[in-house]
């Protein structure tokens, strides 16, 4: 459990940025969107600068995501300058490699001009003609470089200094282990990754022979949102929203339009909505409107400290009005993977049931765009929403979207507070819990020594009578990532078990009162 819940220690500074990266591209689109942003009532190329801005600064964070992640995994302690600059190296290097080396004819979509790296000027003959890019593997490929790195630096402090590459440091030989195995790493992923590209087109062609299947658009809701999390969800995104997958519509002067978000476009343009467009959005509206929302502050209500749900309450406001304005699932679906993994499983799972319950009643609410890159896009909003009370034909779909958008949000409201509650830890009752509540009971001094405890989502306090007794190296071998102490008492990090610890130990409190008071 230590291993896993660590993560989200480690990993909140970039979570953090992530959600900020995302709120800079939303008030972006908020500002220059044609259809409700503000540069449809204020004119202006100093009010038009800005919001792009904000929009390439988030976009370029968003982009590079896996990049934050990868310097913060291999952060360290004792050799923090040491291991970032061999990720960055390693990082470099291993996309450098799949540029040259990964196969011209795939995609364009699952290339990318990461950190402006391409080739258009080169003496290889099957990469003349055109600009190359390196492959986008997102995650999986910052989690490979983040293990090599990670790995060459153990291996480093081991070098003796009467090798026969005494001359080279300690620090230079983390960094070249890192550059030689991150190119090795890069000429596999160049073999390798085609076979995951052929699998996402299959699964891409299943889904477009039969768009109108309810059970198709199940499978794109839950495929769109794991490709997501991992960085690579425009490989499945673009095909629907902006190419012949999404379907195809010719307006009355004859010309072809293609794509869902084209489609709905040209057909608000013309007031002619015909509902075949607007499917591949339309639970995006529930999801950033209801769901997020409702799941914000359920955590919210989860923490038993009135000190720091008074600190917390600002926060979740500003991610309830971001969720409202532009949407955060990203920064969200990320905590959830990283924190609570069945609580991301059931929003997965739950997304491709609104996909395939909206395509089954036939409610459409498409998403209004010229622009074709799938990253800036923040579909869903609560602006869009209102912005289309304006056309009668959008009625029935607007009232769907409320209700069910209610529905959903008091089942994720719901959800997440069982989840923490009761599912967290030893979800199948092998006794586990039992265990660890009591061994994190007799580490804190014993049942007398505790005088009060509190939770949030991902951590227990302990308040106690003699902190002398407290066992901090046994609670970390229990499963703390983080132990620090301040006002309130042992803050003590266990992640998402940390409520049902808490609820084990009052249980334990109020049976040992109840039995003083028999005596």
């Amino acid at each position: 459990m230590r291993n896993w819940q660590s993560f989200y220690e480690i990993l909140k500074f970039p979570l953090c940025v992530i959600f900020f990266a995302v709120c800079l591209i939303g008030l972006g689109n908020l500002i220059t969107n044609p259809v409700y942003g503000f540069a449809g009532v204020f004119s202006g190329d100093t009010l038009i600068s800005f919001g792009e801005l904000f929009i390439k600064i988030g976009q370029f964070l968003v982009v590079n995501f896996p990049l934050l992640f990868l310097i913060r995994l291999t952060t360290r302690r004792g050799g923090s300058a040491t291991t970032i600059m061999s990720a960055l190296s390693g990082y470099v290097t291993f996309l450098a490699t799949t540029m040259y080396f990964a196969d011209p004819g795939l995609p364009s979509t699952v290339y990318s001009s990461i950190l402006g790296l391409s080739v258009n000027r080169t003496s290889v003959v099957s990469l003349t003609g055109a600009t190359h890019y390196p492959l986008q593997t997102g995650l999986i490929g910052a989690i490979i470089v983040t293990m090599i790195t990670l790995w060459s630096f153990n291996g480093s402090r081991r070098k003796t200094e009467y090798g026969f590459f005494s001359f080279v440091s300690k620090e230079m030989s983390c960094v070249l282990r890192t550059v030689f195995f991150s190119i090795i790493a890069g000429l596999a992923m160049s073999f390798v990754w085609p076979y995951a590209v052929q699998f996402i087109q299959r699964v891409v062609h299943f889904i477009s022979v039969d768009t109108n299947n309810p059970i198709n658009l199940a499978l794109y809701g839950i495929s769109e949102r794991l490709l997501g999390v991992l960085g690579l969800g425009t490989a499945i995104r673009q095909p629907f929203w902006y190419e012949i997958s999404g379907g195809s519509w010719v307006n009355a002067a004859g010309i072809s339009v293609s794509g869902d978000v084209n489609i709905w476009t040209a057909q608000l343009a013309a007031n002619g909505v015909t509902g075949m467009a607007g499917r591949f959005f339309t639970p995006y509206y529930i999801l950033n409107i209801f769901a997020m929302p409702a799941m914000i502050w359920a955590a919210f209500s989860l923490d038993t400290n009135p000190m720091e749900k008074r600190r917390m309450i600002l926060l979740c406001i500003i991610g309830t009005l971001a969720s409202l304005l532009w949407g955060t699932l990203l920064p969200l679906e990320l905590i959830l993977l990283i924190l609570c993994p069945l609580l991301f499983a059931f929003h997965v799972s739950c997304t491709g049931i609104l996909y395939m319950t909206l395509q089954s009643l036939h409610i459409y609410l498409g998403y209004q765009s010229t622009d074709t890159i799938t990253l800036t896009a923040r579909p869903g909003s609560l602006p869009e929403f209102i912005s289309y009370i304006q056309y009668p034909a959008l009625a029935r779909s607007l009232i769907g979207v409320a209700v069910a958008g209610i529905i959903t949000g008091a089942i994720y409201f719901l959800v997440t507070r069982l989840y923490f509650r009761y599912l967290a830890m030893d979800l199948f009752k092998t006794g586990s819990k039992d265990e660890v509540i009591s061994a994190v009971i007799k580490a804190a001094g014993g049942i007398e020594n505790i005088k009060m405890t509190n939770s949030s989502i991902a951590k227990l306090t302990l308040s106690v009578y003699d902190p002398g007794k407290v066992d901090v190296q046994r609670l970390r071998r229990l499963g703390s990532h983080r132990i620090y102490e301040n006002r309130a008492g042992f803050n003590i990090c266990f992640g998402a078990p940390s409520t049902m610890i808490r609820l084990g130990i009052d249980s334990a409190m109020r049976d040992a009162v109840r039995e003083v008071n028999r005596m």
